[in-house]
């Protein structure tokens, strides 16, 4: 009965994993091509922020250097439950303050208050942008989104990298993660049609769809997967939109990633939870079928990879000492596997630039990689339910960094 249950298990993960080779397969078709448009949407761009006053400058700096006209970019910043000045740099910077009432805990539900009020303003904005508030945007990331959406989005997603990569092994390897989602989750999926996935932050929404649904709704810690979810169950396809690209500030030690990553699992988790009997629904609607089925598979293998711990331990109280002789060689096929991964997504994001922390991350990002399956195990049995802000250095793409003796400070810290 062990040995089914086993042989079961694997073969179920092989079909995942030849779904997900298949479509990665389509990424080297390059990115989709769009058709200039002299169409010029206005923008309100959000930012939600708690105790961001290191960083928070550097967002609004880069929209308000945008090549784009600056008479149709508004940006507001959200401060919900602040204990610092991050109101004040951010109107320093240039941006509107838009105070969030108590009730207000996540980011989803900032988004939530600022676009029902927006929505409603005499500005009438086609269409939002969202950010973190340690993030920077590329000076063509609202031209580049202003074409995604005149051709025909809804919603749109941007490209996304690691800022700070070079400062630890760890904030490297998140930039490996992000080029993997560019490239296998979002590039790929688009060549054939399917919908990208908002993932973190630097994505576009028109008013429009907003209106449609009645804002921007969502329960959980994860509101870009909520979201995802909420678009594929009613056949809304996202776009992914190459040229915007969102710089986004990472963790530098492994512990603060733990934490992070196993709030972004048990997040995921949830919305399959909340969000199943929508995307079953979805399957059976013509528009929506090929969205919610591709959801499910994606949302799904985390609940896959959450009980591998389990399968492996009856695979050795089932064939205990076949299981220890072929252990080495199945992990350095792993690590080959996920090591060769990592070398091919640099190389095609033109990323793979060689540094001390560079190698390290390289090297040691097999270890990433698996440290998600015990995150998404623990995520079983104790959900994540209290957002908590992570601390942020202010460390800059463009211009100078800002508190550059505390980012220094910090990231020894880390790296020690």
């Amino acid at each position: 009965m062990l040995e089914i249950i086993y042989i079961w298990f694997i073969n179920l993960c092989k079909i995942y994993a030849i779904y997900f080779i298949f479509i990665s397969i389509f990424s080297i078709f390059g990115k989709k091509k769009e058709k200039e448009t002299n169409k010029k949407l206005r923008f309100a761009v959000l930012i939600a922020a708690r105790n961001e006053e290191n960083c928070i400058s550097g967002i609004v700096d880069s929209l308000k250097h945008q090549e784009y006209p600056e008479e149709l970019i508004d940006v507001f910043v959200i401060p919900n439950h602040c204990t610092d000045n991050t109101a004040e740099v951010a109107k320093t910077a240039g941006a509107y303050v838009m105070e969030a009432p108590k009730n207000v805990n996540y980011k989803g539900d900032a988004l939530r208050f600022a676009t029902d009020k927006l929505l409603k303003s005499d500005k009438q904005y086609d269409a939002f942008l969202v950010f973190d508030a340690d993030n920077e945007a590329c000076p063509e990331f609202v031209s580049s989104m202003n074409k995604t959406l005149c051709n025909g989005s809804r919603v749109a997603k941007s490209r996304i990298f690691a800022k700070n990569r070079e400062d630890s092994w760890v904030a490297m390897c998140y930039d490996i993660h992000f080029c993997t989602a560019n490239l296998f989750l979002n590039r790929a999926r688009v060549r054939i049609g399917l919908s990208a996935r908002l993932v973190g932050t630097g994505f576009a929404v028109t008013s429009d769809f907003l209106r449609e649904i009645d804002g921007f709704k969502t329960e959980t810690i994860t509101e870009d997967a909520e979201f995802f979810a909420i678009c594929a169950a009613r056949g809304e396809k996202i776009g992914f939109c190459e040229d915007a690209i969102t710089y986004d500030e990472q963790s530098l030690g492994f512990m603060t990633s733990l934490i992070q990553r196993k709030r972004w699992m048990s997040g995921i988790m949830q919305v399959l939870v909340l969000k199943f009997n929508d995307l079953i629904r979805g399957l059976f609607r013509k528009e929506s079928a090929k969205y919610s089925l591709d959801t499910l598979i994606q949302f799904t293998f985390a609940y896959i990879q959450a009980v591998i711990p389990f399968v492996l331990l009856l695979g050795i109280i089932d064939r205990p000492m076949a299981f220890i002789h072929s252990l080495p060689m199945t992990i350095l096929r792993g690590y080959i596997y996920i090591l060769s991964t990592a070398l091919i997504v640099l190389f095609f994001e033109k990323r793979l630039k060689f540094s001390r922390n560079v190698i390290a991350g390289i090297l040691l990002y097999p270890l990433f990689v698996i440290s998600f399956i015990p995150l998404q195990t623990v995520s079983l049995f104790k959900k994540t339910v209290d957002w908590k802000e992570t601390e942020h250095t202010g460390v800059r793409m463009y211009g100078e960094k800002s508190n550059k003796k505390n980012h220094h400070k910090k990231k020894t810290e880390a790296q020690s």
